[in-house]
């Protein structure tokens, strides 16, 4: 007699045997004991899951001279023969060989109407019936909404989405879900018991996982390694069949990306390239390990830590880390080169990233303490490693316009409501911020330079911020000459020192010879009344101030003009 191969060999022959599909069973179980089978049932689900199964043995229950409990008794005539393939009454139809109209008419439709020859039912199993064509689905259509008592169609899909709406409108649809590793790990304990092989536990595990919840598939691999190791399967032995490389190996790979090694990572490459596994199969591997530890540093089920993993790791970091690998995955399976890409992408990961959750933790702790009108403590130093990685920025300079004449008395008619330079650029750049974003963006980044009392030097030292102001400049200026009430010249100018130096702000008090007295005290002038001393003055903020906002700005590359509490 000639050899068996498992997955024939242990296939289910009641629905007792059948792993998982609960729902499936007790539902067709119970619409055989009342007598209410439809007459016809899609079956839909990922493949080696149990559609095809089912279906013959919902054929031999249908069909059964001595049904048991909604089940076949598996030893009568019809049974026997439903099982070996042989029956008259069951017509098994492989539509992806019979995908056209006339196949569907000259095996369906034209016997159709012909009654059993010995059984209750006639029934027609479709495997892959999404595979029939869309004039097949019609003419098969009226037969399936309108069939003979005696016909029973059972369809079965792996992709339910190309089966026309209108022929799963007329059937009983049923989901069924992929096995569970548990359950593919009991049965295959179970034929290796039968079957007189030795596994060890690691090497069940691995065809379970592999299998991807389809027990045809692990049975078949079982077989395989049967064969390969002389029937003492070992999980070096699946690993090498299933190209994939040894749990060590991608342990270690994992604890280089943690430990930021790039040497240990490229060593474990050189082992991966000489063994010729696949680079997908590994970088899936250390998904799974890096999702598998999450899981188990959350005490979930299913998960399982790494060997020798620094007790100071944070779990979300493994989180963080697997999802990037599923990035990298997507992004090389079409390179011409899988194995380069993999390393060099794996490289990427071992950038230490910027903490920016700590970064707004520090800054929510200071908004807090500028809300509550508290003194401000100032951070403690900084470690000589900190302040390396630091650019310092220099304060900004303060424009103090040369000293002019003494202004002329103002009348009463000359003091007709025209916005401060300050103000008028404000509103400037508020008007420039929505209707010209890029142009907006190069005005904040300037320096301020006021020469005389009706120009301003923009300086750069970007040449094509300077183009970009040397066009705008006629609509800026009579902008910003309607907004101050008088001309103002903007002069955009390219200097190279102007990089080094913060942007300053243009003075808040209108721009005439006499500004000096405004913006320059003399050394013996007292304070006035109205203007408050050093002392008493309200305490800059800004991140000029605070070392906290300055490392935020360069983080995120912008300005912070205001600061408001949360409320």
């Amino acid at each position: 007699m000639s050899y068996e191969n498992l997955g024939t060999k242990y296939r289910p022959g009641n629905l007792t045997e059948v792993l998982g599909q609960e729902t499936v069973k007790t539902t067709l179980q119970n619409a055989v004991k009342l007598g209410r089978v439809a007459h016809s049932y899609v079956f839909y689900g990922q493949r080696g899951c149990g559609k095809t199964t089912i279906a013959r043995i919902l054929a031999k229950t249908l069909n059964c001279h001595k049904p048991k409990d909604g089940g076949p008794c598996g030893k009568c005539p019809s049974c026997t023969e439903i099982a070996e393939s042989k029956s008259i009454d069951v017509i098994e139809i492989d539509a992806a060989s019979n995908t056209g109209v006339d196949d569907v008419r000259g095996v369906i439709i034209d016997h159709v109407d012909f009654a059993p020859s010995r059984d209750k039912y006639k029934i027609y199993i479709l495997d892959e019936v999404h595979m029939l064509s869309k004039g097949a689905f019609n003419a098969l259509l009226k037969t399936v909404e309108e069939p003979p008592a005696h016909v029973v169609f059972i369809m079965a899909t792996t992709e339910q989405n190309k089966v026309p709406p209108t022929i799963l409108s007329r059937s009983q649809c049923f989901r069924f879900r992929p096995i569970s590793e548990g359950d593919i790990v009991a049965r295959l304990t179970e034929v290796t018991a039968a079957e007189k092989l030795k596994a060890e536990p690691e090497a069940l595990r691995l065809i379970a996982r592999s299998a991807g919840g389809a027990m045809r598939d692990a049975l078949t691999m079982l077989d395989r390694a049967a064969s390969f190791a002389h029937g003492d399967i070992k999980a070096s032995v699946i690993s090498e069949l299933l190209g994939q490389p040894g749990g060590e190996l991608i342990n270690s790979m994992a604890l280089a990306l943690l430990g930021r090694d790039a040497a240990a990572l490229h060593k474990a490459f050189d082992s991966l390239s000489a063994d010729g596994y696949d680079p997908l199969a590994a970088l899936r591997e250390l998904r799974n390990l890096f999702a598998g530890a999450y899981l188990a540093s959350q005490g979930f089920a299913g998960g399982e830590e790494i060997k020798g993993l620094p007790k100071d790791t944070q779990p979300l970091a493994l989180a963080r880390l697997a999802r990037k690998l599923n990035v990298v995955i997507e992004e090389i399976k079409f390179s011409d080169s899988p194995a380069l890409a993999a390393e060099v992408a794996l490289y990427t990961l071992l950038e230490v990233p910027q903490d920016l959750d700590a970064l707004v933790r520090k800054l929510e702790v200071l908004e807090a303490r500028l809300g509550s009108g508290g003194d401000y403590t100032p951070p403690a130093p900084q470690t000589g490693a900190q302040k390396k990685n630091e650019i310092a920025s220099p304060p900004p300079a303060a424009i103090r316009p040369a000293p002019g004449p003494a202004p002329a008395p103002v009348t009463a008619s000359a003091a007709a409501p025209a916005a401060a330079p300050a103000e008028a650029w404000k509103r400037l750049l508020g008007q420039v911020s929505s209707s010209r974003p890029s142009l907006y963006n190069v005005l904040l980044s300037v320096r301020i330079v006021p020469e005389g009392a009706d120009k301003l030097r923009l300086l750069t030292s970007n040449k094509f911020e300077v183009t970009m102001m040397e066009t705008a400049k006629g609509e800026l200026e009579e902008t910003l000459a309607r907004l101050a009430g008088r001309k103002l010249i903007l002069q955009p100018e390219h200097a190279p020192q102007a990089a080094v130096e913060s942007p300053a702000d243009i003075p808040e008090a209108p721009m005439d010879a006499g500004d000096a007295e405004t913006l320059v005290e003399p050394p013996d002038a007292a304070p006035s009344a109205a203007r408050p001393t050093a002392q008493h003055a309200p305490k800059a903020v800004g991140a000029e101030t605070e070392p906290e906002l300055k490392h935020l700005t360069k983080v995120f590359h912008g300005r912070i003009t205001k600061i408001n509490k949360i409320k």
